[in-house]
């Protein structure tokens, strides 16, 4: 079923999945095996309302879309304190380090991309930092 609804996607979604793939290769890690199948149902399920808004904002494109919710969805993950050994310590056998450097990278490409500022993409980066000393 998975494959039929890729299969029957708007072109944009098509492209989108192509940069997911990309990514994959990207991140050959635990932490993106997390994150991918959240990125993948959310395409899944709105397949036409992400293409149309793809389509419609000036600027943005099918890789912008990828690595703005590949880093809100690790983000998020790391967040959530289900990764933490305890309050401020991501559990060093889990997949919460992987998951910090999906964050940062992403970032990273949305800064040369253009997309956001370095001093924004500094911000997000000790904003997730204090987070998860916070949480645990």
């Amino acid at each position: 079923m998975k494959f039929l609804k890729k299969l029957f996607t708007p072109k944009e979604i098509k492209a989108v999945f192509g940069v997911l793939d990309e990514a994959t290769y990207r991140y050959q890690n635990r932490g993106f095996e997390l994150v991918r199948p959240v990125i993948e149902r959310r395409l899944l399920n709105d397949p036409n309302g992400i293409a149309e808004s793809i389509r419609t904002s000036k600027g943005r494109n099918p890789r912008e879309w990828v690595y703005s919710h590949i880093a809100n969805t690790a983000g998020t993950m790391l967040e959530s304190g289900q990764f933490h050994l305890y309050r401020g310590m991501i559990h060093p056998l889990g997949p919460g380090n992987d998951l910090k450097k999906i964050f940062d990278d992403s970032i990273d490409v949305l800064t040369e991309m253009k997309v956001i500022d370095p001093e924004y993409a500094e911000k997000q980066k000790q904003a997730l930092r204090t987070n998860i000393k916070d949480i645990g």
